[in-house]
Protein backbone atom coordinates (compact mmCIF):
# COMPACT_ATOMS: atom_id res chain seq x y z
CA UNK A 1 0.00 0.00 0.00
CA UNK A 2 1.68 3.36 -0.70
CA UNK A 3 2.31 5.82 1.98
CA UNK A 4 -0.19 8.63 2.66
CA UNK A 5 2.20 11.37 0.28
CA UNK A 6 2.51 8.37 -2.53
CA UNK A 7 -1.32 8.50 -3.34
CA UNK A 8 -1.52 11.40 -5.10
CA UNK A 9 1.27 10.21 -7.36
CA UNK A 10 -0.78 7.39 -8.01
CA UNK A 11 -3.81 9.42 -9.15
CA UNK A 12 -1.74 11.35 -11.28
CA UNK A 13 -0.44 7.63 -13.07
CA UNK A 14 -4.16 6.95 -13.69
CA UNK A 15 -5.13 10.42 -15.00
CA UNK A 16 -2.30 9.76 -17.71
CA UNK A 17 -3.30 6.70 -18.87
CA UNK A 18 -6.21 8.19 -20.48
CA UNK A 19 -8.61 5.11 -18.98
CA UNK A 20 -10.88 7.24 -16.39
CA UNK A 21 -12.61 10.38 -18.65
CA UNK A 22 -14.29 11.21 -15.57
CA UNK A 23 -11.74 11.22 -12.96
CA UNK A 24 -12.68 13.54 -9.83
CA UNK A 25 -9.79 14.09 -7.51
CA UNK A 26 -10.17 17.21 -4.66
CA UNK A 27 -6.75 17.40 -3.84
CA UNK A 28 -5.66 18.55 0.42
CA UNK A 29 -2.08 18.53 -0.33
CA UNK A 30 0.19 16.93 1.84
CA UNK A 31 -1.25 18.24 5.03
CA UNK A 32 -5.10 18.05 3.87
CA UNK A 33 -7.43 15.46 3.10
CA UNK A 34 -8.06 14.43 -0.71
CA UNK A 35 -10.64 12.08 -2.00
CA UNK A 36 -10.92 10.56 -5.88
CA UNK A 37 -13.19 8.82 -7.20
CA UNK A 38 -12.30 7.23 -10.92
CA UNK A 39 -15.42 6.03 -12.85
CA UNK A 40 -18.99 7.71 -11.41
CA UNK A 41 -22.61 5.98 -11.38
CA UNK A 42 -24.25 9.02 -12.41
CA UNK A 43 -23.97 12.81 -13.56
CA UNK A 44 -25.95 15.41 -13.19
CA UNK A 45 -25.21 18.37 -15.82
CA UNK A 46 -26.88 21.15 -15.74
CA UNK A 47 -26.67 25.30 -15.90
CA UNK A 48 -29.30 26.06 -13.33
CA UNK A 49 -27.80 25.85 -9.89
CA UNK A 50 -31.20 24.75 -8.41
CA UNK A 51 -30.87 21.57 -9.26
CA UNK A 52 -28.69 20.94 -6.43
CA UNK A 53 -31.84 20.83 -4.46
CA UNK A 54 -33.01 18.03 -6.59
CA UNK A 55 -29.65 15.37 -5.48
CA UNK A 56 -30.71 12.17 -3.94
CA UNK A 57 -28.72 11.46 -0.96
CA UNK A 58 -24.89 10.08 -1.91
CA UNK A 59 -21.26 10.95 -2.25
CA UNK A 60 -20.82 13.32 -5.05
CA UNK A 61 -17.80 15.47 -6.38
CA UNK A 62 -17.84 17.91 -9.41
CA UNK A 63 -18.20 21.78 -9.92
CA UNK A 64 -20.11 24.92 -10.14
CA UNK A 65 -19.32 28.14 -12.87
CA UNK A 66 -19.12 31.47 -11.71
CA UNK A 67 -21.44 32.20 -14.44
CA UNK A 68 -24.29 29.82 -12.94
CA UNK A 69 -23.79 32.01 -9.44
CA UNK A 70 -24.24 34.91 -11.32
CA UNK A 71 -27.70 33.84 -13.23
CA UNK A 72 -28.83 32.58 -10.54
CA UNK A 73 -27.90 35.30 -7.93
CA UNK A 74 -29.57 38.36 -10.72
CA UNK A 75 -32.74 36.11 -10.77
CA UNK A 76 -32.32 35.29 -14.95
CA UNK A 77 -33.17 32.43 -16.89
CA UNK A 78 -29.82 30.18 -17.05
CA UNK A 79 -27.52 30.86 -20.02
CA UNK A 80 -26.00 27.76 -22.12
CA UNK A 81 -22.47 27.87 -22.14
CA UNK A 82 -18.73 26.50 -23.25
CA UNK A 83 -18.64 24.70 -19.78
CA UNK A 84 -21.87 23.33 -18.21
CA UNK A 85 -22.65 26.07 -15.21
CA UNK A 86 -23.14 22.80 -12.43
CA UNK A 87 -21.49 18.78 -13.48
CA UNK A 88 -21.98 17.08 -10.06
CA UNK A 89 -20.81 13.18 -10.17
CA UNK A 90 -21.98 10.62 -7.57
CA UNK A 91 -19.84 7.46 -6.87
CA UNK A 92 -20.91 4.49 -5.12
CA UNK A 93 -17.54 4.79 -3.26
CA UNK A 94 -14.99 7.27 -2.73
CA UNK A 95 -11.22 6.87 -1.56
CA UNK A 96 -10.09 8.97 1.27
CA UNK A 97 -6.53 9.93 2.60
CA UNK A 98 -4.69 12.50 4.81
CA UNK A 99 -3.11 12.28 8.36
CA UNK A 100 -5.77 10.55 9.55
CA UNK A 101 -4.94 7.52 6.93
CA UNK A 102 -7.35 6.55 4.68
CA UNK A 103 -10.84 6.15 4.27
CA UNK A 104 -13.29 4.10 2.28
CA UNK A 105 -16.22 6.35 1.92
CA UNK A 106 -19.62 4.93 0.59
CA UNK A 107 -20.10 1.51 -0.46
CA UNK A 108 -16.98 -0.35 0.96
CA UNK A 109 -16.31 -2.71 -1.89
CA UNK A 110 -16.06 0.29 -4.70
CA UNK A 111 -13.97 2.87 -2.68
CA UNK A 112 -11.67 -0.82 -1.76
CA UNK A 113 -11.75 -1.44 -5.87
CA UNK A 114 -10.47 2.44 -5.88
CA UNK A 115 -7.45 1.75 -4.13
CA UNK A 116 -6.73 -1.59 -6.30
CA UNK A 117 -6.79 0.10 -8.95
CA UNK A 118 -4.55 3.13 -8.05
CA UNK A 119 -2.19 0.57 -6.48
CA UNK A 120 -1.88 -1.09 -9.87
CA UNK A 121 -0.99 1.83 -11.91
CA UNK A 122 1.63 1.86 -13.78
CA UNK A 123 4.85 4.41 -12.23
CA UNK A 124 4.93 7.98 -12.44
CA UNK A 125 7.23 9.81 -14.70
CA UNK A 126 5.92 12.81 -14.27
CA UNK A 127 8.41 14.65 -17.16
CA UNK A 128 9.30 18.59 -17.69
CA UNK A 129 6.72 21.64 -17.03
CA UNK A 130 4.27 21.19 -19.96
CA UNK A 131 3.40 24.87 -20.13
CA UNK A 132 4.48 27.87 -22.46
CA UNK A 133 4.94 31.05 -20.91
CA UNK A 134 1.60 32.50 -19.73
CA UNK A 135 -0.05 35.00 -21.79
CA UNK A 136 -2.48 38.60 -20.63
CA UNK A 137 -5.28 38.28 -22.67
CA UNK A 138 -5.89 42.09 -21.71
CA UNK A 139 -3.43 44.63 -23.14
CA UNK A 140 -1.95 46.64 -19.78
CA UNK A 141 -3.44 49.73 -21.33
CA UNK A 142 -6.64 48.52 -21.52
CA UNK A 143 -6.34 46.18 -18.00
CA UNK A 144 -5.63 50.14 -16.24
CA UNK A 145 -8.61 51.66 -18.39
CA UNK A 146 -11.24 48.94 -17.05
CA UNK A 147 -9.46 49.63 -13.06
CA UNK A 148 -9.91 53.18 -14.05
CA UNK A 149 -13.66 52.58 -15.09
CA UNK A 150 -14.25 50.59 -11.56
CA UNK A 151 -12.90 53.56 -9.72
CA UNK A 152 -15.37 55.74 -11.91
CA UNK A 153 -18.75 53.87 -10.55
CA UNK A 154 -16.92 53.76 -7.04
CA UNK A 155 -16.86 57.55 -7.32
CA UNK A 156 -20.65 57.77 -8.19
CA UNK A 157 -21.40 55.40 -5.48
CA UNK A 158 -22.66 52.42 -7.37
CA UNK A 159 -20.23 50.08 -5.38
CA UNK A 160 -17.77 49.85 -2.85
CA UNK A 161 -15.36 47.19 -4.02
CA UNK A 162 -15.36 45.36 -7.55
CA UNK A 163 -13.05 42.12 -8.19
CA UNK A 164 -11.73 42.69 -11.41
CA UNK A 165 -9.99 39.92 -13.57
CA UNK A 166 -8.54 39.25 -16.83
CA UNK A 167 -7.53 35.60 -18.65
CA UNK A 168 -4.33 34.48 -18.78
CA UNK A 169 -3.17 31.91 -22.08
CA UNK A 170 -0.47 28.90 -22.10
CA UNK A 171 -0.12 26.68 -24.98
CA UNK A 172 1.49 23.34 -24.10
CA UNK A 173 5.16 22.85 -25.24
CA UNK A 174 5.64 21.07 -28.63
CA UNK A 175 7.53 17.82 -26.02
CA UNK A 176 3.85 18.23 -23.86
CA UNK A 177 2.14 18.01 -27.38
CA UNK A 178 4.34 14.75 -28.92
CA UNK A 179 3.02 13.14 -25.83
CA UNK A 180 -0.35 11.82 -24.83
CA UNK A 181 -2.28 14.73 -24.08
CA UNK A 182 -3.88 13.40 -20.70
CA UNK A 183 -0.49 12.57 -19.58
CA UNK A 184 0.39 16.71 -20.49
CA UNK A 185 -2.33 17.62 -18.18
CA UNK A 186 -1.35 15.37 -14.95
CA UNK A 187 2.12 16.51 -15.41
CA UNK A 188 0.87 20.13 -15.72
CA UNK A 189 -0.95 19.12 -11.68
CA UNK A 190 1.81 17.18 -10.76
CA UNK A 191 4.25 20.49 -11.11
CA UNK A 192 1.36 22.54 -9.33
CA UNK A 193 0.97 20.52 -6.09
CA UNK A 194 4.85 19.70 -5.92
CA UNK A 195 5.99 24.21 -5.94
CA UNK A 196 2.93 25.28 -4.79
CA UNK A 197 0.62 22.84 -3.12
CA UNK A 198 -3.06 24.60 -1.94
CA UNK A 199 -4.81 22.99 0.76
CA UNK A 200 -8.04 23.05 -1.89
CA UNK A 201 -6.70 21.92 -4.89
CA UNK A 202 -8.26 19.84 -7.80
CA UNK A 203 -8.38 17.51 -11.27
CA UNK A 204 -10.86 16.75 -12.55
CA UNK A 205 -11.21 15.66 -16.44
CA UNK A 206 -14.56 15.73 -18.52
CA UNK A 207 -13.89 14.08 -22.04
CA UNK A 208 -11.79 16.50 -23.97
CA UNK A 209 -10.73 19.14 -21.18
CA UNK A 210 -9.88 19.23 -17.53
CA UNK A 211 -10.46 21.40 -14.56
CA UNK A 212 -7.43 22.15 -12.24
CA UNK A 213 -7.64 24.41 -9.23
CA UNK A 214 -4.84 25.26 -7.01
CA UNK A 215 -7.07 27.04 -4.40
CA UNK A 216 -6.73 28.40 -0.96
CA UNK A 217 -10.34 29.69 -0.10
CA UNK A 218 -13.33 28.06 1.55
CA UNK A 219 -16.88 29.08 0.19
CA UNK A 220 -18.26 26.86 2.45
CA UNK A 221 -17.82 24.00 4.73
CA UNK A 222 -21.48 23.02 5.95
CA UNK A 223 -21.01 19.97 8.43
CA UNK A 224 -23.86 19.12 12.07
CA UNK A 225 -25.23 22.07 10.91
CA UNK A 226 -22.56 24.78 11.44
CA UNK A 227 -22.11 26.46 8.13
CA UNK A 228 -18.08 28.68 8.11
CA UNK A 229 -16.74 30.72 5.03
CA UNK A 230 -13.55 31.47 4.58
CA UNK A 231 -12.99 34.92 2.45
CA UNK A 232 -9.58 35.74 1.24
CA UNK A 233 -9.58 39.56 0.87
CA UNK A 234 -5.86 41.19 1.19
CA UNK A 235 -2.49 39.77 -0.78
CA UNK A 236 1.04 40.77 -1.01
CA UNK A 237 3.57 38.01 -3.54
CA UNK A 238 6.43 36.00 -1.59
CA UNK A 239 9.52 37.86 -1.67
CA UNK A 240 13.02 36.66 -3.41
CA UNK A 241 14.86 36.81 -0.15
CA UNK A 242 13.88 36.41 3.63
CA UNK A 243 14.11 39.68 4.39
CA UNK A 244 11.93 40.85 1.42
CA UNK A 245 9.23 38.25 2.14
CA UNK A 246 9.14 39.63 5.60
CA UNK A 247 8.73 43.53 4.41
CA UNK A 248 5.97 42.50 1.87
CA UNK A 249 4.55 40.34 5.29
CA UNK A 250 4.55 43.92 7.10
CA UNK A 251 3.35 45.66 4.38
CA UNK A 252 0.29 43.64 3.92
CA UNK A 253 -0.75 44.02 7.68
CA UNK A 254 0.37 47.37 7.86
CA UNK A 255 -2.31 48.33 4.91
CA UNK A 256 -5.14 50.58 5.69
CA UNK A 257 -6.19 49.89 2.01
CA UNK A 258 -6.02 45.87 2.32
CA UNK A 259 -7.85 46.27 5.77
CA UNK A 260 -11.00 48.05 4.14
CA UNK A 261 -10.87 45.43 1.57
CA UNK A 262 -11.45 42.73 4.17
CA UNK A 263 -13.44 44.17 6.62
CA UNK A 264 -15.97 45.00 3.48
CA UNK A 265 -16.07 41.42 2.49
CA UNK A 266 -16.04 39.78 5.67
CA UNK A 267 -19.20 41.99 6.56
CA UNK A 268 -20.31 41.00 3.24
CA UNK A 269 -20.33 37.42 3.83
CA UNK A 270 -21.95 37.82 7.46
CA UNK A 271 -24.68 39.62 5.71
CA UNK A 272 -25.10 36.36 3.25
CA UNK A 273 -25.12 33.76 5.91
CA UNK A 274 -27.54 35.88 8.00
CA UNK A 275 -30.01 35.53 5.64
CA UNK A 276 -30.40 31.96 5.53
CA UNK A 277 -28.69 31.51 9.96
CA UNK A 278 -30.57 30.88 12.60
CA UNK A 279 -31.28 34.51 14.64
CA UNK A 280 -27.87 35.71 16.38
CA UNK A 281 -26.04 32.26 14.83
CA UNK A 282 -23.14 34.43 13.29
CA UNK A 283 -19.40 34.62 14.51
CA UNK A 284 -16.13 36.20 12.87
CA UNK A 285 -12.96 35.60 14.20
CA UNK A 286 -12.02 38.67 15.45
CA UNK A 287 -8.92 39.69 13.97
CA UNK A 288 -7.73 38.15 10.25
CA UNK A 289 -5.25 35.45 9.81
CA UNK A 290 -2.21 35.77 7.93
CA UNK A 291 -2.20 32.54 5.51
CA UNK A 292 0.91 32.17 3.84
CA UNK A 293 1.52 30.26 0.49
CA UNK A 294 4.21 29.42 -2.03
CA UNK A 295 3.60 32.22 -3.90
CA UNK A 296 1.53 34.70 -1.92
CA UNK A 297 0.43 36.14 1.46
CA UNK A 298 -2.93 36.35 2.15
CA UNK A 299 -5.42 37.70 4.69
CA UNK A 300 -8.57 35.38 5.89
CA UNK A 301 -11.54 35.67 8.17
CA UNK A 302 -13.72 32.32 9.75
CA UNK A 303 -17.19 33.33 9.54
CA UNK A 304 -19.64 31.03 11.37
CA UNK A 305 -23.22 30.73 11.32
CA UNK A 306 -26.11 28.15 12.24
CA UNK A 307 -27.70 27.13 9.21
CA UNK A 308 -32.05 27.52 10.31
CA UNK A 309 -34.04 24.96 10.72
CA UNK A 310 -36.01 23.71 7.56
CA UNK A 311 -33.23 24.91 4.89
CA UNK A 312 -30.26 23.01 3.04
CA UNK A 313 -27.74 23.08 0.23
CA UNK A 314 -29.94 25.05 -2.19
CA UNK A 315 -30.78 28.33 0.16
CA UNK A 316 -27.30 27.79 1.39
CA UNK A 317 -25.97 28.21 -2.56
CA UNK A 318 -28.37 30.53 -3.15
CA UNK A 319 -26.97 32.51 -0.34
CA UNK A 320 -23.35 32.51 -1.10
CA UNK A 321 -22.39 31.48 -4.22
CA UNK A 322 -20.56 33.38 -5.84
CA UNK A 323 -18.78 33.99 -3.14
CA UNK A 324 -18.44 38.11 -1.99
CA UNK A 325 -14.93 38.12 -2.24
CA UNK A 326 -14.62 37.22 -6.02
CA UNK A 327 -17.60 39.45 -6.88
CA UNK A 328 -17.47 42.78 -3.99
CA UNK A 329 -19.79 44.41 -2.46
CA UNK A 330 -22.77 44.97 -2.77
CA UNK A 331 -22.83 42.00 -4.31
CA UNK A 332 -25.99 42.22 -6.93
CA UNK A 333 -24.82 45.89 -7.96
CA UNK A 334 -20.85 44.79 -8.53
CA UNK A 335 -21.96 41.19 -10.81
CA UNK A 336 -23.38 43.81 -13.58
CA UNK A 337 -19.90 45.94 -13.18
CA UNK A 338 -17.72 42.87 -13.97
CA UNK A 339 -19.81 41.85 -16.57
CA UNK A 340 -19.44 44.91 -18.38
CA UNK A 341 -15.92 44.95 -18.28
CA UNK A 342 -15.21 41.71 -18.46
CA UNK A 343 -15.01 40.61 -21.77
CA UNK A 344 -14.91 36.28 -21.51
CA UNK A 345 -16.58 34.12 -19.35
CA UNK A 346 -14.88 33.20 -16.07
CA UNK A 347 -16.20 29.17 -15.99
CA UNK A 348 -14.64 27.42 -13.37
CA UNK A 349 -12.64 30.58 -12.05
CA UNK A 350 -14.24 32.07 -8.88
CA UNK A 351 -16.82 29.13 -9.34
CA UNK A 352 -16.67 26.51 -7.04
CA UNK A 353 -15.12 22.36 -6.70
CA UNK A 354 -17.95 20.56 -5.06
CA UNK A 355 -18.20 17.59 -2.51
CA UNK A 356 -21.05 16.75 -1.07
CA UNK A 357 -21.94 13.70 0.98
CA UNK A 358 -24.67 12.45 3.70
CA UNK A 359 -22.23 14.37 6.76
CA UNK A 360 -20.88 17.29 5.22
CA UNK A 361 -20.81 19.63 2.37
CA UNK A 362 -17.72 21.56 0.76
CA UNK A 363 -17.00 24.35 -1.83
CA UNK A 364 -14.11 25.66 -2.47
CA UNK A 365 -13.65 29.39 -4.50
CA UNK A 366 -12.05 27.80 -7.54
CA UNK A 367 -9.06 31.02 -7.81
CA UNK A 368 -5.89 29.90 -9.08
CA UNK A 369 -7.89 27.99 -11.40
CA UNK A 370 -8.40 27.29 -14.67
CA UNK A 371 -9.00 24.80 -18.00
CA UNK A 372 -7.33 22.80 -20.47
CA UNK A 373 -7.93 21.95 -23.75
CA UNK A 374 -5.89 19.81 -26.38
CA UNK A 375 -4.24 23.08 -26.96
CA UNK A 376 -3.29 24.25 -23.36
CA UNK A 377 -4.53 26.20 -20.57
CA UNK A 378 -6.46 29.27 -19.75
CA UNK A 379 -6.31 30.43 -16.05
CA UNK A 380 -8.07 34.09 -14.95
CA UNK A 381 -6.09 35.84 -12.20
CA UNK A 382 -7.97 38.84 -10.54
CA UNK A 383 -7.89 41.46 -7.45
CA UNK A 384 -10.19 43.98 -5.31
CA UNK A 385 -10.74 47.45 -6.98
CA UNK A 386 -11.23 49.97 -3.73
CA UNK A 387 -11.35 53.90 -3.80
CA UNK A 388 -7.68 54.26 -3.29
CA UNK A 389 -6.79 51.54 -5.69
CA UNK A 390 -3.60 51.96 -8.12
CA UNK A 391 -4.16 50.79 -11.78
CA UNK A 392 -0.87 49.27 -12.57
CA UNK A 393 -0.37 47.78 -9.07
CA UNK A 394 -3.75 46.16 -9.55
CA UNK A 395 -2.60 44.46 -12.93
CA UNK A 396 0.62 43.48 -11.34
CA UNK A 397 -1.94 41.75 -8.46
CA UNK A 398 -3.49 39.95 -11.42
CA UNK A 399 -0.30 38.32 -12.59
CA UNK A 400 1.03 37.77 -8.99
CA UNK A 401 -2.63 35.27 -8.52
CA UNK A 402 -1.38 33.23 -11.37
CA UNK A 403 2.45 33.20 -10.82
CA UNK A 404 1.81 29.21 -10.08
CA UNK A 405 1.07 28.34 -13.87
CA UNK A 406 3.82 30.37 -15.23
CA UNK A 407 7.47 29.41 -15.20
CA UNK A 408 8.73 32.63 -17.11
CA UNK A 409 9.79 35.98 -15.86
CA UNK A 410 6.79 37.91 -17.02
CA UNK A 411 3.35 37.97 -18.25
Amino acid sequence: MPAPDDWGRQVLACASTGAYPQLSWLDGGPRGRSIVGLSPAQEVRSDDLAVVSELPSGYWLGWLTYEAGVDATLGRAPQPRALPGVCLRRFDGLLAWGPAGVEHLGDPAAALGIERQLESAPPWMPGPWPLERLRAGVAPAEYRRRVEAVLEEIRAGNTYQVNLSQPFRASFTEAARGGPWCHAVAALYHGLRSDTPAPLGGLLFDGDRALVSNAPETLMHWEGGVVTSSPIKGTRPRGATPRDDQANVDALLASHKDAAEHVMIVDLVRNDLGRIAAPGSVVASGRPELVTLPTVHHLVTDVHARLADGLGLGALLAALFPGGSITGAPKIATLGIIERLETVPRGLYCGGLVLITPERVSVNIAIRSGQCDRDGLTVHGGGGIVLDSDPEGERLESIAKVRAFDRGESC
